[in-house]
């Protein structure tokens, strides 16, 4: 019988791939950084919250399902000492950051070999996290599924675009690149099997690293169902875009557009950290940079919005456009951002780096609107069939078809 042991660092998808062994029986531990409800975690989260110290105060309030706590190991130590070298200030750069990640992934891994492999056949990791366990086990001879959450090229089509914008942010050197480009083909050479959220990643760990086609498998991410509930009432000119500004999710061209249709009426809304460095760029001129917002009031932005728009360079399957398609926008992005938006259906795929096609899809949704409430109508639609229930059952069709 199969068993697996998922491996994690944080609560990614609210702890979703171990809670859906477990449901299926194939769980045989989940292993994770830190959490508050498991092992010392606990202890940590009952500490009154203003003596929980700095971003471990995020790490406490993480809380495992109840059906998966009794097979949850947690590493308390790795990750406090992780902690204590991210706040001695020694590493505030990019480079800086992998070094220090770097450490992490091993001292944990090292942590998880100690542990042990108990009567697992399988392993699931996220990207190779935790390597060297990830190595152990495959000398071992259990099956590795590795999923691919974004595109494995990601820094090298960041090098590329920064090449082109170099003033933007800042320069990320070859060493930096290779570096990652390597750690994805050791992972290839320990993965048998990938599960990736859209075909745009499959294509480039095929085409860029080899890994076998036939191995691959595509399991498109989801939105909560409460998303469902937010009624979108459109301010009519309102362009909406949420996330990380910058140069892969290509604020560049959202600027640019904004300034090829150089209209008042048109409202471009960015929601999300924004550098100084991006804000006062010449080519953002014209944007409203709203800034961060909570997730429990970042709905009303999109119930507010009109058109969302995300015209990334690299991504896995971009979440934030479940929830634009949930609350009933129509969506302009690019093949890169990995969606499930159907060109022409709930939106428009335009070419990556064309800010004028971005410009004329944004004009014709919002002058058009007999076109746009249709495709806001099919936006939501088309939101019902990436809910967390049809994710949960992608997820075990393909754990049953992995030997």
């Amino acid at each position: 019988m199969k068993r697996y042991i998922a491996v994690q660092f944080g609560a990614r998808r609210a702890y979703a791939v171990p809670t859906l062994l477990e449901e299926a029986g194939l769980l045989e531990a989940f292993y994770t950084d830190l959490c508050g409800n498991v092992g010392v975690g606990r202890l940590l989260s009952s500490l009154p919250f203003a003596l929980q110290p700095g971003s471990l105060q995020r790490l406490a309030r993480r809380e495992v399902p109840e059906n998966i706590k009794s097979k949850t190991i947690t590493f308390p130590w790795p990750t406090f000492n992780h902690f204590l070298r991210q706040v001695s200030g020694k590493y505030r750069s990019a480079v800086g950051d992998d070094i220090l990640w770097d450490a992490f992934d091993d001292a944990l891994g090292q942590a998880m070999i100690r542990r042990g492999l108990g009567q697992a056949t399988h392993i699931f990791s996220m990207a190779g996290e935790c390597k060297p366990f990830i190595q152990h086990a495959h000398n071992q001879g259990l099956t590795v599924v590795t999923e691919f959450y974004s595109m494995p090229s990601r820094r090298k089509i960041y090098q590329e675009e920064w090449k082109r914008f170099p003033d933007m942010e800042d320069e990320p050197d070859d060493a930096y690149v290779e570096a990652y480009a390597a750690k994805q083909r050791e992972i290839c050479s320990l993965t048998d099997w990938v599960i990736a959220p859209s075909a745009h990643v499959i294509e480039d760990l095929t085409q860029n690293f080899g890994f076998p086609r036939e191995k691959c498998f595509v399991v498109p991410y989801a939105v909560h169902e409460s998303w469902l509930d937010v009624q979108n009432e459109p301010v009519p000119g309102r362009v909406l875009f949420v996330g990380l500004t910058g140069l892969g999710k290509g604020i560049h061209y959202v600027g640019q557009a904004k300034q090829i249709i150089h209209e008042s009426k048109f409202d471009f809304r960015v929601v999300g950290f924004a550098s100084e460095r991006v804000r006062r760029h010449r080519l953002c001129q014209g944007l409203n940079f709203v800034g961060f917002v909570p997730r429990t009031e970042v709905k009303e932005e999109f119930r507010k919005a009109d058109i969302f728009i995300l015209p990334s360079l690299f991504e896995g399957s971009a979440e934030v456009t479940y929830e634009a398609l949930a609350t009933g926008l129509p969506v302009i992005t690019t093949a890169a951002t990995g969606s499930v938006v159907r060109d022409g259906v709930e939106g428009f795929i335009i070419p990556e780096r064309d800010p004028h096609a971005l410009a004329e899809r944004i004009r014709q949704l919002v002058e058009d609107r007999p076109l746009r409430d249709r495709m806001a109508a099919a936006a939501k639609a088309r939101a019902r069939d990436f809910t967390w229930k049809q994710y949960g059952a992608r997820l075990q069709t393909v754990f049953s078809q992995i030997p």
